[in-house]
């Protein structure tokens, strides 16, 4: 059987193995590992809110399977032989330890530190539960290049190396289809599989922001609170149906229909680039099968809302970041200049297009591509093969693409007369925090602080309006009096005072993006079939007389039982299906793609996450934690991962294409 990468390491001694000490007795290790899966499964059950309220048989069960669980995890940390290995896993695992401790404390106690008489127990519990997390990051980060302990881990590598082995026969025998097949392949089958949904909801899940949107398409009353661009593009199907169909709801037929093709387009072009990239047919098998019937995507296709074209364009974007770092070499040397050349136009021009369009859907993107571009300049000009000015070409092509994007929205704004938004939008988590102090601590507040803070949020509507999860209903309230400068000087000051209360109320705001247990963004504007609020909303809403969205299912049926898992959030009771829907998973899946790419020493695969960690940050600050706001995670992130199963086998600078 062919060697692995760590047995070849191991041989030349570029594999440092730590098994000094207490570790090489193996019932020490036994003993040691038996103790710390008791205490992480009581940890983990005091955690838990549903532990609270369950029957003994299910704690019963929960404890006996977890402590089981845990001990084969921590045992099997233990017994890594590699030093480096253990400690890039527990780097993460005390990262993914700390996000559970903290969303479960928050759950339970309503703050993560009541005081800090607390902090020794807190660090504790992180250390503690890092250690089985740790063990199943190790898995994922060892892969192929560490020999699996046991016989099934061995066997699942041979079956792997199996199927690389067909492909490449497939591959040298000719049987090969076309990218354009494949793409229409994939993307014919997507949107079929989403008609049903089309059909059941007819003729559009006309929620989130469409009506606001539309009322100024209808009064021509714009603003930029709104992408201006999406904004358009919605109004003209309204205006279409209006004018050709007499029938606004027909319009919104349309939008559907075209919308869905456009996202099923891009799914199946993504599905024909993994295809050309040599990904696994089985790994492509399930992305087209997430894409196809996933209710997020089917149900997202035919909305109105502008997160689902703006997370297409940043799959694209995603994906031309991609190609910078695996760019294929002509096979014929006499041809490679004018080959490269018409590659690099080609490349650069999408990137262009596909940047700036991303910038005009979504107007909190221009922070994430900023903050973005040093460090993939970096990246790119530490990447070998590429050629010396590709770093040069990104630069000048992201300059070119903002500067455009600035022509365009100037341009957009003076043609609709749109009035600026406000700025109370970039405010959401300031107010959430003066709002949660004036809610905990009124009491302890001085008399000239309370008179400072009614300037802004007075006191008696603040109590009843603060939600821990939700920015709207106190920053829509606020009295700013167009002196933000003044609300921050007074933010910063009750900050000063009460640092924890600041902590829990940016933490409880942005706990759907980093806990994964979170159930709260399933229920930020409440649940039930008849309101049409849950994990999505899919209320009709209200329009003017004349301009309504008659809802009429063809296959009411269908709706029932997507409307109980989408607003009634049944999906909940499914214990590991849940974890699907979660957004948090698609942060922590990115972040395991980042884990493997550090360990594995592929820093140039950080390109295509560096945007993505970027407008990861600006969603930390947003007003609430939706699933569309994790869209473009959604989408993208399974993508990449699918990539990374390729691009780790690249290890001699050789390019897969």
């Amino acid at each position: 059987m062919q060697k692995t990468e760590y047995e070849q390491n191991k041989e030349t001694g570029n594999v440092r193995e730590d098994r000094s000490g207490w570790m090489k007795n193996k019932y020490v290790r036994i003993v040691i590992s038996m103790i710390l899966s008791g205490i992480n499964i009581y940890l983990a059950a005091t955690l838990e809110s549903w532990t609270q309220s369950a029957g003994r048989l299910r704690i019963m069960l929960f404890c006996g399977l977890g402590t089981a669980a845990g001990y084969a995890l921590i045992r099997g940390f233990f017994r890594q032989h590699e030093k480096r290995l253990r400690v890039h896993s527990l780097v993460w695992g005390v990262l993914m330890s700390a996000a559970y401790v903290l969303g479960g404390r928050l759950g339970r106690d309503g703050t993560v530190l009541p005081d800090l008489r607390h902090l020794p127990g807190l660090l504790v519990q992180i250390a503690l539960l890092a250690v089985p997390i740790a063990s199943g990051v190790a898995y994922v980060l060892r892969g192929r290049s560490v020999p699996q302990q046991g016989g099934f881990g061995r066997r699942v590598q041979r079956l792997y190396e199996r199927c690389l082995k067909r492909r490449d026969a497939r591959e040298r025998a000719g049987k090969q289809y076309r990218p354009a097949q494949i793409w229409i392949l994939y993307a014919t089958v997507i949107f079929l599989c989403w008609l049903p949904v089309f059909l059941a909801y007819y003729p559009s899940v006309f929620a989130y922001d469409a009506e606001g949107q539309l009322y100024q398409v209808i009064a021509h009353d714009y603003s930029t609170h709104h992408p201006l661009l999406h904004t358009l593009f919605l109004g003209a199907f309204f205006r279409m149906g209006e004018a050709w169909f007499h029938s606004c709801s027909i319009g919104m037929a349309v939008h559907s229909v075209v919308q869905m093709a456009l996202m099923a387009a891009v799914f199946g072009y993504t599905l024909s680039y993994l295809y050309r990239r040599g990904v696994p047919v089985g790994l492509r098998v399930l992305l087209a099968l997430f894409y196809a019937l996933f209710p997020a995507n089917s149900i997202l296709a035919l909305s109105t809302t502008k997160d689902v074209l703006f997370a297409a364009l940043v799959l694209l974007y995603t994906l031309t970041l991609h190609r910078f770092i695996t760019k294929q070499r002509c096979d014929k040397p006499e041809e490679q200049p004018k080959t490269e050349a018409l590659r690099d136009r080609g490349l650069l021009s999408g990137y262009v297009v596909w940047a700036v369009l991303m910038l005009l859907f979504r107007n909190n993107t221009v922070y994430a591509v900023i903050m973005s571009m040093p460090a993939v300049c970096l990246l790119l000009r530490g990447k070998k093969g590429t050629g010396a000015g590709v770093w040069k070409r990104y630069l000048c092509s992201t300059c070119i693409a903002l500067l455009v994007f600035a022509v365009c929205a100037a341009a957009l704004k003076s043609v609709t007369g749109a009035q600026n938004g406000s700025p109370r939008e970039m405010l959401s988590v300031p107010l959430q925090q003066i709002a949660r102090t004036r809610v905990v601590a009124e009491d302890t507040l001085s008399e000239e602080m309370r008179q400072e803070l009614d300037r802004y949020l007075p006191s008696e509507w603040v109590m009843a309006a603060y939600n821990p999860h939700l920015a709207d209903p106190v920053k829509n309230r606020a009295v700013i009096h167009d002196d933000p400068a003044g609300l921050i000087k007074t933010w910063i000051k009750l900050g000063m005072q009460h640092p924890q209360i600041y902590i829990d109320a940016f933490l409880d705001n942005s706990i759907g993006y980093w806990y994964i247990q979170d159930r709260s963004h399933a229920q930020i504007y409440g649940i039930g079939t008849e309101s049409g609020f849950g994990y999505l909303s899919t209320d009709n809403r209200t329009m003017p007389a004349g301009c309504e969205i008659v809802e009429h299912s063809y296959l009411p049926a269908l709706r029932a039982g997507m409307e109980r898992i989408v607003s009634d959030n049944v999906y909940q009771k499914l214990p590991v299906i849940r974890l699907i829907f979660a957004p948090a998973l698609y942060w922590w899946l990115l972040c395991m793609y980042i884990a493997k790419v550090i360990y594995r020493k592929r820093y140039d695969l950080l390109i295509p996450a560096a945007f993505l960690i970027c407008y990861y940050m600006t969603l930390l600050l947003s007003p609430t934690v939706l699933i569309r706001y994790m869209y473009p995670f959604v989408v993208t992130v399974p993508a990449m991962c699918c990539c990374l199963t390729v691009d780790l086998m690249d290890s001699k600078g050789k390019n897969i294409q």
